[in-house]
């Protein structure tokens, strides 16, 4: 069967990335999260049915890949069906493992570097599509909200395409990990010499002031040091500029100048909403809003969330309860769950505690040391598979081919800014929307590395 898999793949993008979130956040209609889900099965469906010009090679890296994920999902399917049944492993299915179906399709081969080209600039269409929802959110949803609910609770209001409560909060972790990437792509291309200073400038400010808006601390911290890594990691092309203190420098000036701004925007913010002490440093109203991280006895008393650093003394002292297997094997798929109307986790009703606020807390509690072991080794193997070696001579790559072949770097580097979320934000376990970037972009450095490969073993052929 001939299927158009580039087409196929960028409606898959633009109805995940785009249409999924704005129905969800202008109606609130959930049920719409489970399109992500169903087309990522249709996906595996059109694999499955698709005619190879080619037969598949997978190497052994790629082999180590299929398995340590596949030995990841039976684990985790086995372990729900075994202590929660068929309708809790369907829910655990939509909620966490069902958008990993992407990564698997493209280490087997749906699509060719070609059209991972394409849906790479497509990304940027759709970056491009949040600046009239979030100036919307700014000027009409913002001020609503903050007349509705007080100045305490104005935060989550500014999340673009990505969806949410308008009135309640939305995914706006899931919008600074897509302008990460963003970030991460045009700096790679300005190291490639394949856009301008002021293009890279423009689109990395644009990035840095959504990421500032909907106050995603993680990414306002954490993006100088991955960008920093961008631009001093190898790349796939070889004679690309080399890496020089002077460069480097100006990165770090450049983004710790907008970070002081960032911290003395949110500081001011927080001091409007929450109040604060005469005198005090914009610095230390930021690092307050921090406290909480860090703390390893928080409890919110509103919610009973526990804190980012709590949930893993937490789990260190009760993961035990149904003895030593089920630390290492874990509870279950959705066993964690918080916010679902339909199979609530277990564990939170046990605890009466809302388990579920990290990623790294819901794989520890899932699928225990184990399966947990299994994930981060997944993502650590294909980072290291796809960490670039300067292989193909610039002089033999036309412009399209240098730009593929740049995403290479920001791919690998976002997987690792994804990997450092997981004790921070539960977005990437619960949240297809960000889960489908993950496995779209983990796949793609995947088809990128295998590209090169065949290059060089066409050349010494």
């Amino acid at each position: 069967m001939s299927i158009n898999s580039a087409l196929w793949l960028q409606i898959y993008t633009v109805v995940t990335l785009v249409f999924c979130g704005v129905v969800q956040y202008f109606t609130g209609i959930l049920a719409v999260l489970w399109l992500p889900v169903v087309m990522a099965f249709v996906t595996t469906g059109f694999l499955l049915m698709q005619t190879r010009r080619t037969p598949l090679e997978l190497d052994l890296s790629e082999m180590m890949v299929l398995v340590i994920y596949l030995c990841f999902v039976v684990l985790a399917l086995i372990s729900t069906v075994l202590q929660g049944g068929i309708t809790v492993t369907i829910i655990g299915i939509k909620n966490e493992v069902g958008m990993s179906l992407v990564l698997f399709c493209l280490l087997l081969g749906f699509c060719r570097e070609s059209q991972i080209f394409r849906i790479s600039r497509l990304l940027y269409w759709i970056f491009y599509a949040q600046f009239p929802l979030v100036i919307y959110q700014v000027l009409i949803v913002l001020p609503q909200r903050v007349a509705m609910r007080g100045e305490d609770e104005k935060w989550d209001s500014v999340v673009g395409t990505f969806g949410g409560d308008p009135m309640g909060g939305g995914n706006t972790a899931v919008m600074g990990m897509f302008c990460l990437l963003i970030m991460l792509m045009k700096l790679s291309e300005l190291k490639h010499g394949v856009t301008t200073w002021r293009s890279a400038a423009v689109h990395i400010g644009l990035a840095f002031v959504l990421c500032v808006l909907g106050e995603v601390k993680f990414i306002i911290l954490l993006s100088p040091f991955l960008m920093a890594l961008v631009w001093s990691m190898p790349s796939w092309v070889k004679g690309v500029s080399k890496v020089t203190l002077k460069t480097l420098l100006i990165i770090f000036a450049v983004m710790g100048g907008l970070i002081t701004i960032a911290i003395m925007v949110l500081s001011a913010g927080y001091s409007s909403a929450f109040g604060g002490e005469t005198g005090k440093s914009s610095l230390s109203i930021f690092l307050d809003s921090l406290d909480y991280i860090f703390d390893t006895n928080y409890i919110m008393a509103a919610t009973g969330e526990l804190g980012r650093l709590t949930t893993i003394f937490f789990w260190a002292k009760h993961s035990d309860m149904w003895g030593i297997s089920s630390m290492l094997f874990g509870y279950g798929l959705n066993a964690t769950n918080s916010g679902s109307a339909v199979s609530a986790g277990y564990l939170n009703i046990i605890f009466r505690l809302v388990l579920d606020s990290t990623s790294l807390s819901m794989l520890l509690w899932e699928v225990g040391l184990v399966g947990t072991t299994l994930f981060i080794g997944l993502l650590l193997w294909i980072v290291r598979i796809t960490w670039p070696r300067p292989l193909l001579d610039v002089n033999d790559l036309d412009k399209d081919d240098i730009q593929l072949l740049c995403y290479g770097p920001a791919f690998t580097v976002f997987i690792i800014g994804c990997l450092l979320s997981l004790p921070y934000s539960q977005t990437l376990m619960i949240i297809p929307l960000l889960q489908f970037l993950f496995y779209l972009v983990s796949g793609s450095a995947l088809v990128i590395r295998r590209t090169v490969h065949r290059s060089i073993r066409r050349e010494y052929e």
